[in-house]
């Protein structure tokens, strides 16, 4: 049992620093992204990782003003990458940057846009139905245009921390990413809905007696 002891206590100093060693780091992007890998080094304007899933360690090369922090899973802590400096475009102190990533995090988790998505395709497929020519494209991509423009309505459920609202860097950044999948989703799905009413036009409206 001795021995037992004394063996435990001569490796666990030796597992322990390999599980540390072995833990990966967390970069957060100015997007709200995420990657978990491992920093290899941070000198310079690069970010040198460990391309994530390569059986080869692989490195590549982060442009350092993407990056908001790393946080080391060795120790746990975070560091800040980020600089406040209005003089190249970074206008939100850190406090405030990162209420602005919060921001964009909950909307790419949880604002998903079917109203418009649906919408999109609808418009898309009834213009392919009416017409086969060039101008089957106009009505969708004219709502993909105008799905810029109106309000995001934030929903409840998709904030984290509802405290968060008061604030405008949230409410920014929550809004900038919002927006983007509205109209990305409105370009998709009226593409969808555009091929799928001019193959239903081609094989079944113009195949149809007069």
């Amino acid at each position: 049992m001795r021995l037992i002891l004394t063996l435990c206590l001569f490796f666990l100093p030796a597992i322990s620093g390999y599980c540390q060693n072995t833990l990966p780091d967390t970069v957060l992007f100015n997007n709200g992204k995420v990657l978990v890998t491992r920093v290899v080094d941070t000198v310079g304007d690069k970010v040198t990782v460990e391309k994530p899933n390569s059986s080869k360690h692989k490195k590549i090369e982060l442009d350092r003003s993407d990056v908001f922090s790393i946080r080391y899973g060795s120790t746990g802590k975070e560091v800040i990458v980020y600089v406040y400096d209005t003089l190249i475009g970074n206008d939100f102190t850190i406090p405030e940057a990162r209420l602005f990533i919060a921001g964009e995090q909950d909307a790419q988790r949880g604002f998903h846009a079917f109203g418009t998505s649906l919408a999109a395709f609808f418009i898309g497929a009834g213009s392919g139905l009416v017409s086969e020519s060039f101008f089957a494209f106009g009505p969708p991509f004219l709502y993909v245009g105008i799905m810029a423009y109106p309000r995001i309505h934030i929903r409840h459920k998709s904030v984290v921390n509802l405290n968060n609202i008061k604030s405008d860097p949230y409410l920014y950044g929550y809004d900038n990413t919002a927006r983007k999948k509205r109209v990305l989703r409105s370009l998709l799905w009226g593409s969808i809905g555009l091929v799928t009413g001019l193959v239903v036009h081609i094989t079944v409206i113009d195949n149809l007696p007069n």
